[in-house]
């Protein structure tokens, strides 16, 4: 479960695109690229499972007590940079999915929009349960898919695909913008923390951590190699992997494609708002009134939120993923990386102390 709601949710905006992977991976080259994907897995590994079991040992399972457990008064900026990265986010899915009506089906963006904000706002509705079961479902397919897009396209340009591994490297910047990527996506860990209430040992918790750090990062991997026989030309596309199935002539993959990515696309917004859902719940049931989110509140506060991510899409892909995530990864990385592989580890073994006493 946590691998299937890390991947499809950092898939969606960007990986189902290939805009975040020509971005931060394929611009250095074939064997850049992969130094970058490597570095993207250890740090997935590393902070999902860090978080993980930070979870299970204080039963903290939303973003709200995960964070006043870890980072006490200063979670708040966390807070306050969340609400910046989810309206990116947010902004980034309803552009790629303006940008792929238009391109499919030559329609206006407000087609698009609208039909975001429905389903959005249909599946935030039935809450946890029905979210988790459709992220899963969504795995399967997502991977399937990129497994035979990555057959296909060997099988066509393995000899590109060979030619570009000659080109010179520089391994410092591949790895800068590997470990930019990881943490500024490792930054969605904590409002997708309610996955890990599964876990009911540290054991279990870390695994499941690894085990979505390698999900996490396959589909990088997998897309890296499919552009590589379309460099530097693909460098300029906003959506790259559109322009790959262009390039490989059959239509029927470019449908596939667009259903594929457009289900990928609702439920990265999905699984970013039933966190955020999440930590309403928590802060209700410390109030007054004790009880949780209805069902049409939960939906109000999806429409809401990807509402205003609506007015931020109008930048495009390029420079929403280019400018905006690149300032708030090294945002993250004080507030919240840092924190929980220093702050995080030693309460984790306090916490094991205490117990065994």
């Amino acid at each position: 479960m946590p691998a299937a709601v890390f991947q499809t949710v950092i898939i969606g905006g960007g990986y189902g695109t290939g805009r975040e992977v020509v971005e931060y991976v394929t611009k250095h080259g074939a064997w850049g690229g992969l130094i970058a994907t490597a570095i993207i897995a250890i740090i997935f590994a590393v902070v999902l499972s860090t978080s993980f079991i930070f979870a299970q040992k204080f039963k903290v399972y939303n973003y709200r007590s995960f964070l006043r457990t870890l980072l006490g008064p200063f979670w708040i900026i966390y807070e306050v940079l969340f609400l910046l990265l989810l309206i990116l986010v947010l902004a980034i899915v309803s552009s790629a999915i303006s940008s792929i009506f238009s391109a499919r089906f030559d329609t206006p963006p407000i087609i698009a929009i609208v039909t975001l904000m429905s389903l959005v706002t249909f599946l935030n509705y039935y809450g946890r349960e029905f979210v988790e079961k459709l992220l899963s479902l969504s795995t399967i397919v997502l991977m399937t898919s990129l497994s035979a897009l990555t057959i296909l396209t060997i099988a066509r340009f393995s000899d590109d695909i060979l030619g570009n591994f000659l080109a010179p490297i520089d391994v410092a910047a591949a790895a800068q913008s590997g470990a930019q990527f990881a943490i500024y996506n490792s930054a969605l860990i904590p409002v997708l923390i309610y996955c890990a209430s599964k876990a009911e040992t540290s054991k279990e918790a870390m695994k499941g951590g690894l085990i979505a750090g390698l999900f996490g990062a396959i589909p990088a991997l997998m897309l890296h190699v499919t552009f590589l026989p379309h460099l530097p030309e693909i460098m300029t596309q906003q959506i790259p992997t559109y322009y790959l199935l262009e390039k490989i002539g059959l239509d029927w993959t470019i449908t596939a494609y667009f259903l594929i990515l457009t289900g990928t696309i609702v439920l990265t917004a999905v699984g970013v708002l039933q966190g955020v859902n999440e930590r309403i719940d928590s802060w209700k049931k410390d109030s007054s009134s004790g009880t949780p989110l209805k069902s049409w509140q939960r939906a109000l506060v999806a429409a809401t939120l990807t509402l205003i991510s609506v007015f931020l899409a109008k930048f495009g892909i390029v420079a929403l993923i280019a400018e905006g995530y690149g300032a708030l990864s090294w945002a993250f990385l004080v507030v919240f990386t840092i924190p929980l592989l220093t702050v995080g580890i030693a309460k984790i073994r306090q916490k094991g102390k205490t117990n065994e006493a």
